[in-house]
C-alpha cells in the first residue's frame, strides 16, 4: 500500500492533490485562529492531525523541492497567525522532510529503516518532536546526552535544553553521540508518559510558551537496536546531519515571513481605515506609501532567497554524488535564514511604529507578533555562524568576482 493511499483525513482524496491540502490548510488556521482566543489548543492540534498535513513529507519523497512549497505555504500561512504554534510545527515538519526525502544512494539498510520509519508515522498519524541535545552550558554547541550500546539495544541517558511540540508529540527523534561510535540519530515512540523521559517545564514561559518547547531529560532510556536510524562516523550520517540541518534553516524563515506578511497587511488596515487631520486615509500620503512599498520589496526579495534556497536542496537527487550541491544547498540555506529572520523581525517593528500605541490595544496581531518574532534570529544556526562562515568562503585564496554562491 502506497503512502499517498494510507493517509486518510479530512477532505482527503485518492489523488491526494494539492488543493485537498490547500483546503486543509484553510480548516487548520481557521482552527488555530479559535484556539488562540479560547487558548486551548486541543482542537487545533486534533484537526491537525486528522488532517493530511502532518503527512505531506510521505507523499513527497521523491519531491523535495515540491514538499518545500507545500511546508513553506503552511508554515507561512500559521506564522501569520501564531509564530509560536508555527515553531512547534515546524520542528515536525523539518525532521520528516529530511527524513523522507535524504537521497542516499549507498546504504540500502538505512533506506529500510528511514522508509519504515515514514510508512509508521503516517499509519499511526504521529507527529514529531525533535531535539539536538544542545544543553545551557559552560560551551556553545555541547551536547547534554550520550548513548551506550549494550547487547539488546542502546541505553541513553542526560538532557537536552531545546525540545519543541514537547507534550504534543507522539515520537521522539533525537540526535545524540554513541561513546567511541560518533553521532547517531535515535527513534522512539514511546515519548509521553515514559518514565524514563522527563518532560520539563516550558523553556520559554511567556513570549514563546505555545511552541511547547521544554528540557527533556533522559534516565536511563533503554531502546533497541531498531530505534537508531543512523550512526557512526561516516558519510552518510554527516551527510543526514547537514541535509536535516539545510531543511531546518529553509523552513524557519517561512513561518517568520508569514509573520511579516501578516504585519503588512495589518499595515494595509490600518492605513485604509484610518483618516489623518485632512480626513484623507492616511494610505493616500505618500509618505506612506513609500514606507509600505520599502517593506514589501524586502519582504518579497527575502521570500525569493528562501525559495531559491528550496530549489537548491531540490537538485539533491543522489548521495554521495551530489555532495557538492548539498553543500551549495547548505549554504544557501544558511544565507536564506540570516536574510528571510532579520526581514521578518525588521518588517514587524517597522509595521508597529506606524500602526502605533493601537499595536497593543485589544488583541492586535501585532501584538503577538512582535513578542513572537524576536526569536526568528535565534535558531538553529544564530547570525554569527553564518556570518563567520561566508566571510572564510570570502576570504580564500581565489577572487570574489565572478563567484557563483
Amino acid at each position: 500500500m502506497t503512502a499517498t493511499a494510507r493517509i486518510n483525513g479530512i477532505g482527503a482524496d485518492s489523488t491526494f492533490s494539492v488543493e485537498s491540502y490547500r483546503e486543509q490548510m484553510v480548516a487548520v488556521c481557521a482552527a488555530l485562529e479559535t484556539a488562540l482566543i479560547s487558548n486551548d489548543f486541543t482542537g487545533f492540534y486534533r484537526l491537525f492531525r486528522s488532517s493530511n498535513l502532518p503527512f505531506m513529507p510521505a507523499a513527497y519523497q521523491t519531491d523535495a523541492t515540491g514538499l518545500f512549497r507545500l511546508c513553506f505555504e503552511l508554515l507561512h500561512r500559521l506564522g501569520g497567525i501564531s509564530p509560536a504554534i508555527a515553531l512547534a510545527i515546524e520542528n515536525h515538519f523539518y525532521v520528516t522532510s529530511a527524513i523522507a526525502t535524504f537521497p542516499t544512494a549507498n546504504d540500502p539498510a538505512m533506506d529500510r529503516r528511514r522508509d519504515a520509519l515514514v510508512d509508521s508515522i503516517c499509519d499511526q498519524r504521529m507527529l514529531v518532536a525533535n531535539t539536538n541535545s544542545k544543553v545551557h552550558g559552560g560551551k556553545l554547541g555541547d551536547i547534554g546526552t550520550h548513548a551506550r550500546r549494550e547487547e539488546h539495544g542502546f541505553r541513553i541517558n542526560g538532557k537536552a535544553a531545546y525540545t519543541s511540540l514537547a507534550t504534543q508529540g507522539d515520537l521522539l527523534v533525537f540526535l545524540t553521540e554513541i561513546r567511541d561510535e560518533g553521532y547517531a540519530f535515535f527513534a522512539i515512540a514511546n515519548m509521553q508518559g515514559n518514565p524514563a523521559v522527563e518532560i520539563g517545564p516550558y523553556l520559554f514561559p511567556s513570549a514563546m510558551r505555545d511552541s511547547d518547547t521544554r528540557q527533556i531529560v533522559f534516565h536511563d532510556l533503554v531502546v533497541p537496536h531498531e530505534s537508531l536510524l543512523a550512526g557512526g562516523k561516516n558519510q552518510d550520517v554527516s551527510q543526514l546531519v547537514s541535509f536535516e540541518m539545510a531543511w531546518h534553516q529553509l523552513l524557519i524563515p517561512a513561518l517568520y515571513l508569514g509573520a511579516a506578511a501578516r504585519a503588512i497587511e495589518e499595515v494595509r488596515k490600518f492605513l485604509c481605515a484610518t483618516q489623518g487631520r485632512d480626513n484623507r486615509p492616511l494610505a493616500e500620503l505618500d509618505g506612506m506609501i513609500i514606507d509600505v512599498g520599502r517593506l514589501a520589496i524586502d519582504y518579497r526579495g527575502a521570500c525569493s532567497i528562501v525559495w531559491q534556497a528550496g530549489n537548491a536542496l531540490g537538485e539533491v537527487k543522489s548521495l554521495p554524488r551530489d555532495a557538492h550541491l548539498l553543500e551549495k544547498a547548505v549554504d544557501l540555506a544558511g544565507t536564506a535564514k540570516y536574510i528571510g529572520t532579520k526581514c521578518s523581525e525588521a518588517v514587524v517593528t517597522a509595521a508597529r511604529r506606524i500602526v502605533g500605541a493601537r499595536s497593543f490595544a485589544g488583541g492586535h496581531p501585532i501584538e503577538r507578533l512582535s513578542q513572537e518574532v524576536m526569536f526568528a534570529t535565534l535558531g538553529p544556526e544564530v547570525s554569527a555562524v553564518i556570518e563567520r562562515r561566508a566571510g572564510r568562503q570570502v576570504l580564500q585564496q581565489r577572487p570574489f568576482l565572478g563567484a557563483c554562491w
